[in-house]
């Protein structure tokens, strides 16, 4: 009697194991839970020195804000188009979302004109966008974007 839960025991053990690994990785995939999100419609325009900008909707605490962007790039050449959502996380009011973002980190063209990127501001806000291009466009290093609520 004994053997026999023993061997029911083991199999209900790693079938515990397994899922609390899949849960596991499903969080360290996806992240901590995102305070807002936001829509991005964008162009730029660039030769030698380019500019960017666009409009979008944050959408945060049930509520949804418009808000305009503008950018520079240095050794940028081209023009293009772009569409993104994003995740804004360590939001905790509404006016730290405005500033100006740095890139921190970008998986450039993800293929097809897809990509992936991160920006902070000096609130300490966090956006990750995932895009899509149309266009071509080649730039060094974004020197900054200003995100400005339209109040």
């Amino acid at each position: 009697m004994r053997t026999v839960g023993r061997l029911l025991i083991a199999p209900f053990a790693i079938v515990v194991l397994l899922a609390s690994g899949a849960a596991a990785k499903h969080a360290a995939h996806h992240g901590p839970r995102p305070d807002a999100t936001l829509r991005i419609q964008s162009k730029s325009v660039s030769v030698g020195i380019g500019f960017s900008w666009g409009n979008g909707i944050l959408a945060y605490r049930g509520r949804h804000y418009p808000f305009k962007i503008d950018g520079l790039a240095v050794n940028a050449v081209g023009a293009s188009k772009s569409d993104a959502i994003g995740y804004v996380y360590n939001l905790k009011r509404l006016s730290d979302f405005e500033g100006t973002y740095t890139a921190i980190e970008s998986g450039g063209a993800l293929g097809g004109g897809k990509g992936i990127a991160t920006m902070k501001n000096s609130n300490g806000v966090r956006i990750t966008l995932h895009s899509t291009t149309q266009g071509v466009e080649a730039k060094a290093a974004p020197e900054g974007v200003k995100i400005t609520l339209e109040r």
